[in-house]
């Protein structure tokens, strides 16, 4: 239709034939006059659409990159960092070290490292050979140690030198020794000992290692009713019980139990968790890892009630429960949720807290090497079960048994055929537990990686020492000043974008971008304002917010911070400021519903502003929406334009069609007329 009637016009104007108008072009202005106003319209809203669009992302960014800086810092470990060297790496080493462990020197012996017991079986020629004839069998595996009861021993702390009357007692019998003058603890313990009554106290007493105290060692196993007391008018003893009395008939601890359940880090839904008489549960919300997961667990009403701990596994794609206790799990606990699925399974099984090993008969349905590995791997027993080719032989193949680190780890296994495990020859390695000193104390563990011995570092033991191995523990607050001062200036850059955004005199790229919803940016930025200059949810001694730290406002609105304020009150109030902003916890998170100190606070108010039904993400929902509406009425404009100016080709068509007809009609008229004159003339 355009093309015919504007080649019929162009035609017919290039002929001299019609009105001689330039119909198409004409065309063309008359719809422009019409389009263009309204075209420039509503180009202003798609410019001003994407203006907005862009704008919104990047204060999402920025909010986002501002609350980061404090996650820095909301986590009481994270507020400064810590070093730790061996002084001997080839007996001792250091794999963590967490930033609220102290400064110092710690002096620790290793006796004895930790070890598991590796036992193997009678060889055989292959995976599949007959063990008992083709038949069934089954297998007794007992697993944990027979306490031998233990006799409680006391140290108390003695003055070498001194004129004193020694008064010794067990809460029954009382021994006192008049005063006198003593040079050593060994006079002390002589004068003790040749008292009145002393063999009818309940322990003995002697010097103790270091020469330094007097030892009160029990005669009898079990645990003690009541303290032992060490009096004198002239001197001051502190009593302590660096090993427990245990009788045959008193619980020694077991093995916790512990599952693992199988997550997905980034998915939407509930959280229900059981142990079989607790069930808690964490409404429906969006994660991105397995770590939110556990927060959000962690922080929900009735977790305590739970009798196990949920924790991230040590791949961080799954949970782990650790029990609370020791001893078998009568119900496997669950794990569930509307938008994924969830497997349990028991990696470690509980070994109850007695005396003596927890017994598992063990069904072999079929007597081949392969099928014993298979049922006592199944048997979740704590014990690890292969099938080794030693390549040595016609009869190469070996059952091979580890158990757990750790004295109560021991096991033995008894079966009929006798598999040989029993025999001397196939014990491997023994059982035992690891063995340190520490700051005149024995400690004991089931494991060489100890971390609860010196607080916030995890050791790594290797071998035994000859003497003391020295522990050297730097601590570096330093990195606590860089992160506020990163914040404050994300906090400038941040007010400088908004200012910017909602500026109208100004030729700076997307200037006034958001001036339409100026009104939102400053709600943002009372908001802001409000929660970062705002009291900390855990203030503590005269710490209460972020001035307290040298961070303020300056008469042009920027932010500032005064170095010489934060470092007085870091060296004057560590440990407030730290509770002021981490409510001294650690693995912060949004999900938490408790007290989580100043950092995590702000964090959750800007998470608020940006996450996915927030209100900037709203807003650029909304400009993102505007945006297709503007396009599509463009759109729609240009198709109606394009009828119009069809419309008026058409009728431009219509009009030379009409002119060239007239002209036509002149033409023969004219001629006619000059013919009809010519009748008349006179030669």
């Amino acid at each position: 239709m355009t093309d015919v009637s504007s080649v019929t016009n162009t035609v017919l104007t290039t002929l001299d034939i019609g009105s001689g108008i330039d119909s198409t072009k004409l065309a063309r202005d008359l719809t422009d006059a019409i389009k263009i106003p309204q075209e420039s319209t509503i180009q202003k809203k798609i410019d001003s659409s994407e203006s907005a669009i862009s704008a919104y992302g990047l204060v999402k960014f920025q909010l986002d990159t501002f609350k980061k800086t404090f996650e820095n810092f909301n986590d009481s470990k994270e507020l400064a960092t810590s070093t730790g060297t061996s002084s001997d790496v080839t007996k001792m080493t250091v794999s963590s070290v967490s930033g609220s462990a102290a400064s110092g020197t710690y002096d620790l012996t290793i006796d004895q490292l930790a070890k598991n017991q590796r036992v193997v079986s009678d060889q055989y020629s292959s995976k599949t050979q007959s063990l008992n004839s083709g038949s069934a069998f089954s297998i007794s595996l007992a697993v944990g140690e027979t306490k031998s009861a233990t006799t409680a021993i006391y140290n108390a702390t003695a003055t070498a030198s001194e004129t004193t009357t020694l008064v010794v007692g067990d809460g029954t019998t009382t021994v006192s020794i008049a005063s006198a003058s003593y040079s050593s603890i060994a006079d002390q313990v002589t004068a003790i000992r040749a008292g009145a009554n002393y063999d009818s106290l309940l322990f003995t007493v002697h010097e103790n290692d270091t020469s330094n105290g007097i030892e009160f060692r029990y005669k009898s196993s079990g645990s003690v009713a009541s303290t032992p007391t060490f009096t004198g008018t002239g001197s001051t003893h502190t009593i302590t019980n660096p090993t427990l009395g245990v009788s045959v008939a008193t619980p020694v601890s077991g093995v916790a139990a512990e599952y693992n359940v199988t997550g997905t880090a980034t998915e939407t839904t509930t959280l229900v968790v059981g142990d079989g008489i607790t069930t808690i549960s964490v409404p429906s919300a969006s994660y991105t890892s397995i770590s939110q997961q556990v927060t959000a667990i962690q922080g929900a009403s009735g977790y305590g009630n739970l009798n196990f701990i949920v924790s991230a596994n040590d791949s961080n794609n799954g949970f782990k429960y650790t029990y609370k206790t020791t001893g078998a799990v009568s119900t496997a606990p669950t794990f569930t949720g509307t938008g994924s699925s969830h497997s349990v399974s028991n990696t470690t099984p509980g070994v109850s807290a007695v005396n003596a090993p927890t017994t598992t008969t063990i069904a072999v349905s079929s007597d081949t090497p392969s099928v014993v590995v298979s049922a006592i791997n199944s048997a979740n027993t704590g014990i690890t079960a292969s099938l080794i080719d030693t390549g040595i032989g016609s009869n190469s193949f070996k059952i091979l048994l580890s158990g757990q680190s750790g004295s109560n780890g021991v096991f033995v296994l008894s079966s009929s055929p006798d598999l040989g495990f029993h025999d001397t020859a196939n014990n491997l390695q023994t059982a035992q537990d690891a063995i340190i000193g520490y700051d005149g104390l024995t400690v004991t563990r089931s494991t060489n990686s100890i971390n609860d011995v010196i607080d916030g570092v995890t050791l790594n033991l290797l071998g035994i020492t000859s003497g003391d191995a020295s522990l050297t523990i730097n601590n570096d607050k330093s990195i606590l000043k860089t992160n506020i001062q990163t914040m404050v200036s994300s906090y400038n850059v941040l007010l400088d974008l908004l200012d910017n955004f909602t500026a109208v005199e100004s030729d700076s790229e997307l200037a006034g971008a958001l001036s339409e919803d100026s009104s939102m940016v400053r709600f943002l930025k009372e908001k802001l304002n409000s929660a970062v200059f705002g009291g900390s949810s855990t203030p503590s001694g005269t710490i209460n917010d972020i001035r307290d730290l040298g961070v303020s406002v300056n008469r042009y609105g920027v932010i500032t911070f005064d170095e010489t304020k934060y470092d007085a009150t870091i060296l004057e109030s560590y440990d407030d400021v730290v509770t002021m902003l981490t409510a001294d916890t650690d693995q912060q998170s949004i999900y938490v519903t408790s007290n989580k100190g100043l950092a995590q606070d702000i964090a959750t108010v800007i998470e608020n502003f940006i996450d996915t039904d927030g209100m900037l993400t709203s807003r650029e929902t909304n400009a993102k929406a505007g945006l297709v509406s503007h396009e599509a009425e463009l759109t729609k404009l240009e198709a109606r334009m394009e009828v119009v100016y069809n419309r008026y080709l058409t009728q431009f068509g219509a009009m030379e069609t009409l002119m060239a007809r007239l002209d036509t009609t002149r033409d023969y008229l004219t001629s006619q007329f000059e013919s009809l004159s010519k009748v008349y003339e006179v030669d």
